[in-house]
This record gives C-alpha cells, sequence and structure tokens, in this order.
C-alpha cells in the first residue's frame, strides 16, 4: 500500500485517504493505548476527519494531527494489551512487558510501532510530532526499562 506523503492530502479524497492510512493512525493509537481504547480513538478521529475533510485534507501531515488531537484526552488509560491479532513478531514475554503501564506512554508506542510494526524512526516522529532523535531516545529509554522487565518480571 502506497503510503500519502506531505503534499498529496489536499488532492485526495477522504475515502483515498482512510483506505491508505487508517490502518497507520489505528496501529499507532493501538500502541499507545491498547486494543479496545485504542480502536475507538481511532473511529472517533477517523469520524472527526470525515466530518471535518476540508480542514484536515489540506494538512501537511493528516495522521500526525489525528494522532496528538485525542492523545490530550486519553493519557493514563489503562487499556489492556495490544492487538494480538497483528504483531506477528512479537513474544508473549514482549506482549507482557508492552502493557499500558509498565512503560510510559510514548515508550510504549515507539518501542510496539518500531520494533513490532518495523516503521522507520521518522515515521514514528512524523505520526508522534516529534524529532527522530526524540524517537531513539524514548525508544532507548523505553528498551532499557523492558529489559529490566524481562529480567525482573516483579519490577514496576
Amino acid at each position: 500500500m502506497q503510503r500519502l506523503v506531505a503534499g498529496d492530502a489536499p488532492s485526495v479524497s477522504f475515502d483515498t485517504f482512510a483506505a491508505t492510512e487508517g490502518e497507520r493512525l489505528r496501529r499507532a493509537l493501538v500502541a499507545r493505548y491498547g486494543v479496545d481504547v485504542g480502536n475507538d480513538v481511532c473511529a472517533d478521529a477517523l469520524a472527526y476527519a470525515w466530518e471535518h475533510w476540508e480542514r484536515v485534507g489540506p494538512m501537511d501531515n493528516p495522521v500526525g494531527y489525528l494522532y496528538r488531537s485525542p492523545s490530550r484526552h486519553h493519557d493514563g488509560i489503562d487499556a489492556g494489551d495490544c492487538d494480538p491479532h497483528s504483531r506477528p513478531n512479537q513474544s508473549a514475554s514482549m506482549r507482557r512487558t508492552t502493557r499500558p503501564g509498565r512503560l510510559k506512554p510514548t515508550q510504549r508506542t515507539c518501542v510496539v510501532l518500531v520494533h513490532i510494526y518495523d516503521w522507520t524512526y521518522d515515521d514514528v516522529a512524523a505520526t508522534l510530532g516529534v524529532t527522530s532523535a526524540s524517537v531513539r531516545n524514548h525508544l532507548h529509554r523505553g528498551l532499557t526499562r523492558l529489559r529490566t522487565l524481562m529480567e525482573d518480571p516483579h519490577a514496576r
């Protein structure tokens, strides 16, 4: 599936956007909030985009905007595990340690998107609205924490 880039959005319809970028948005939100809340937030974000497409469509990074907009309202929700059906490369111990509450939300999101979904640092940075260096820092801290959790599962 071809990814939309800055400058493409004004010429595409909402249906094209939802078909090409909706799954990326869903994965990012599920990585942050867990399956149930992430899917609900994604549905709300896409509904908002549809209602306001004349404003959202021309943005340079509509996925990043939609990702960041609901984030202000849902931080701190313990949403359970990530979607097990869309993570073929993840072990059971990784699933346990990447549950919400084990890592800071941004660390968890970076770890899941980079190491489970194989996103590039630049893709994660664009979605989260941070620099690639920030993604690298969150990833390093998250992986350091995961190593500690895997060595001592009772560590909090």
